[in-house]
């Protein structure tokens, strides 16, 4: 993943060209240089950022302490909703639901608990957020940055 930070706000940028220089392994000739063109991509500049913590591993029936960051980064008040949904391998617990308004570089935090219904490494359940000052925004891209799965080991049961 590249971040790229235009010099003046537009939609689209290029982002420039790629020069690749090689010869052949029985040649002695000297190097040739190929270069081409890289398309001229849209960029859209976000007004929150999105984080979450949690633990490197679960255990089976043990619950899981989600947190999720949502950081202003923009000069203006934003509006979200944010949804969390557990999925079929989790118990959820905590709020699901949430809605408010962020003040300009401010955070704002979801905490909530996961207990893992089954081992082995797991799909994280994804929130599903929605910035309501900007609903033309595509916010999956929000989402893309979140870990998407944790691994779960098996329960230990010592018999007596």
């Amino acid at each position: 993943c590249v971040t790229i930070q235009p010099k003046s706000p537009s939609k689209n940028t290029n982002i420039g060209s790629v020069s690749v220089t090689w010869r052949r392994n029985d040649s002695v000739q000297t190097f040739t240089t190929t270069s081409w063109p890289l398309p001229i991509v849209s960029v859209n500049s976000l007004p929150v950022f999105l984080t979450n913590t949690l633990p490197s591993f679960g255990t089976l029936f043990d619950p899981i302490s989600i947190r999720l960051c949502v950081v202003n980064i923009s000069n203006y008040v934003q509006e979200i909703d944010i949804v969390a949904e557990p999925g079929d391998l989790f118990m959820f617990a905590g709020h699901k639901h949430l809605r408010c308004k962020i003040l300009p570089n401010d955070k704002v935090y979801l905490q909530y608990q996961l207990v893992p219904l089954k081992s082995g490494l797991l799909s994280m359940p994804q929130p599903v957020i929605k910035l309501l000052r900007h609903p033309d925004i595509e916010t999956s891209v929000l989402t893309n940055k979140l870990t998407k799965s944790i691994y779960v080991k098996p329960k230990v049961f010592v018999a007596k």
